[in-house]
């Protein structure tokens, strides 16, 4: 049974043509999907445990965790006393001094104007005045300038200026202009002057008096904050198991917020929260996808990857709100916390496991479930799972891995425990409670982990060290009814290896799919040079074409062998595309010489063109390898060029348009080819013949001698 049969009914039941059949339609769907089922539990925002403000609690409610709660309300209102005793901040205005200075001036010039154009009418010289000042200046003050006779004008305008220049050389804000006003009217009493001359000083001046301080916003505003910054948060202490309320009480505001801290109680109906959280998960989603498509192909090239990831967080945020919901006091230090890094790296690698930790982190505090230092113990143990398994490749290290989960969340619960401010007691307890956790973490891990490789039909490196056993039944029947092929393919796989691993390619799946390559040649093993070990040949009397189709055989034949066997979809694709859809040319080249009619497609290989890096990577390792056998003076030089040859024939015949193998990926695979092979098929020294006497000297052991 082929792995991949339960997802595969999915892809059974979706269009094969129209826009739906592309691969970036299936994408966006599936982005549309997971939007639209990851809103589903950002949307529901119920009260579980039923408080409401001025209602009887339900149920008491008891504190899980010890919490340093700040009083917002008590803390805003001491900021706003501290700022409200700040007095204003001013600054010295140094240019009002000489603006007046300027304004006395200008109306003396006024004054002196009018005096020459109304020459005795004090009716006109005072509706000239009034006219041009009358907006700014009080009557009383133009009526006692234009009472005066001209002797006096030049008088009362020296004294005025003089007067309110030195009296703006001071510091007055808007409250002291009163007491300016009386400093100039008892300067002006001490300047011999007469009453009208004086009373037009006084009146005059007070009109040119203004403050020379102002408020600076900027520097008050600053004051303030700085104020308001130094008032230290009313902190409420709540040990943990202390009754935050009980059963009958009234429910205050401070209760319902100390319950919302403690992850008891959700936001209510509040839509704008609601919204929000939902457009920002969906922003995150989006930019996942994007992140995928621009720098991780293998991730976003699979539509099983894909759905598994999406798969992991709508799990946890699903599993999140039914904890939520259910038991609200459970303590997040028991929750298996990294499962969904642990799975997405065994089943996707670390990167996505990456990305994923990040969204999953972000739905978890949108749903209400963790904050402050949990976050940070969250993404601490994510990190530290997926450090630890990315090189993972072997089944039974899941056991040592869950151990270090276990000591990883007991360890990270019990500093986080300590950092929240707890005792040490508390702490421990903490601690202990992160054990617990980290047990049930690694229990489901290896439970749940061959689950997800059935119904996603994922090949974890694990699972193809399994089947890199050689007490695996396939290789078992390979090495005992095709010894020559398996000596072959284990050669192959090694070439293989190797190359991914220089190019960056999966070695694992490389070797694996290697191993298998040939499978098929089990039915009749004698058809295959490589078995005949120099006996007769079967072709020598069978016809081209007909070799040819029991050569091409093979494939089909792997194929379905290796689907009996339960084998992994990548696994079965190698042996399907390590041929390709190349000519049979041996045997092409044989019919050809015989003459007649001749069809090239009935020499070729009916599987298909290989598909990903590793599936190229054998082809060209099961031609190099078969190639260099036959040279009959294997130096490095020629296997170089007989390997060149063979790759640009594959090229040239596009076989390997569609591996993303990059020319430098496969200059890489010739060199590490070339160099593996004349390794292995260098000119052997010819040990000479035993000497005669040596011969009649063998079987004796040699006595020491006498002294």
């Amino acid at each position: 049974m082929p792995r991949t049969r339960l997802i595969n009914r999915v892809g059974r039941i979706w269009p094969k043509s129209g826009w739906l059949s592309t691969p970036l339609a299936k994408r966006l769907v599936l982005g549309v999907i997971v939007i639209g089922l990851a809103a589903v539990p950002l949307a529901v925002r119920v009260l579980p445990l039923g408080f409401e403000e001025g209602e009887s609690a339900p149920r008491t409610f008891r504190a899980q965790r010890s919490i340093q709660y700040v009083d917002q309300a008590a803390t805003d209102a001491l900021k706003q006393a501290a700022e409200e005793a700040v007095a204003p901040v001013y600054v010295f205005d140094e240019a009002a001094q000489s603006a007046a200075r300027s304004d006395i001036v200008e109306f003396f010039s006024s004054v002196l104007s009018s005096r020459a154009s109304y020459l005795a009418d004090p009716v006109g010289q005072a509706a000239f005045l009034r006219e041009r000042y009358g907006s700014t200046m009080d009557l009383a003050a133009i009526d006692a300038v234009v009472a005066l006779p001209d002797t006096s004008v030049e008088l009362v305008a020296r004294n005025v200026e003089g007067l309110v220049t030195s009296i703006l050389s001071a510091r007055i804000r808007e409250g002291d202009l009163a007491d300016a006003s009386d400093q100039l009217a008892r300067s002006a009493e001490l300047i011999p002057l007469s009453i009208a001359e004086r009373y037009a000083v006084i009146e005059v001046g007070n009109e040119f008096l203004a403050p020379t301080v102002t408020v600076d916003e900027a520097a008050t505003d600053r004051a303030q904050s700085e104020a308001a910054e130094r008032v230290s948060p009313v902190v409420i202490v709540v040990q943990e198991g202390e009754n935050i309320v009980e059963k009958g009480d009234v429910v205050t505001a401070r209760d319902i917020e100390l319950v919302r801290t403690l992850g008891g109680l959700e936001q209510g109906t509040d839509m704008t929260s609601v919204i929000a959280g939902i457009v920002l998960m969906s922003l995150l989603i989006l930019a996942a996808g994007a992140y995928w498509a621009a720098y991780d192909e293998r991730m976003w090239g699979r539509i099983r990857n894909l759905m598994l990831v999406s798969s992991l967080l709508l799990g946890m945020m699903y599993v999140t709100r039914l904890m939520s919901l259910l038991a609200p006091e459970v303590s997040p230090y028991l929750m298996p916390v990294p499962l969904v890094a642990i799975f997405a790296t065994l089943l996707v690698g670390p990167r996505p496991a990456v990305v994923i930790t990040i969204l999953s982190t972000v739905a978890g505090l949108l749903l209400g479930f963790s904050g402050g230092v949990q976050v940070v113990a969250t993404l601490l143990a994510c990190l530290a799972a997926i450090a630890a398994l990315s090189g993972l490749n072997q089944r039974s290290h899941l056991f040592y891995a869950g151990g270090f989960m276990v000591v990883l969340l007991g360890a990270v619960s019990f500093g986080a425990s300590l950092a929240s401010g707890n005792a040490m007691d508390e702490a421990a307890l903490s601690g202990l409670q992160g054990l617990i956790g980290g047990v049930v973490t690694a229990v489901l891990m290896v439970g749940l982990l061959p689950f997800f490789e059935f119904v996603f039909g994922v090949t974890t490196d694990i699972t193809l060290l399994e089947l890199g056993n050689p007490s695996h039944p396939l290789l078992k029947r390979l090495m005992t009814e095709a010894p020559g092929t398996y000596s072959h393919s284990v050669m192959v796989a090694n070439l293989a290896e190797t190359a991914a691993d220089a190019i960056g390619a999966n070695p694992l799946l490389a070797r694996v799919g290697a191993y298998f390559h040939d499978v098929g040649k089990v039915i009749r093993p004698a058809f295959f040079v490589e078995n005949q070990a120099g006996g007769e040949n079967p072709h020598d009397s069978t016809s081209p074409s007909l070799s040819a189709r029991i050569i091409v055989a093979h494939v089909r034949e792997g194929v379905e062998l290796a689907e009996a066997h339960g084998l992994p979809s990548e696994v079965v694709d190698i042996v399907r595309q390590h041929h390709g859809t190349s000519v049979v040319g041996y045997f092409y080249d044989k019919a050809s010489r015989k003459g007649g009619p001749l069809l090239e497609a009935d020499f070729r290989y009916d599987g298909r063109k290989p598909t990903t890096r590793e599936a190229g990577l054998v082809m060209i390792g099961d031609m190099a390898e078969a190639g260099v056998r036959s040279l009959d003076e294997a130096t490095p030089t020629r296997i170089e060029s007989l390997i060149r040859g063979m790759v640009r024939g594959k090229i040239d015949d596009h076989q390997l348009d569609s591996t993303s193998l990059t020319l430098a990926d496969i200059e890489t695979t010739i060199m590490v080819y070339t160099r593996m092979l004349a390794s292995v098929y260098h000119p052997r020294i010819e040990y000479p013949a035993p000497a005669e006497e040596r011969g009649n000297d063998a079987g004796q052991y040699r006595q020491p001698q006498g002294a």
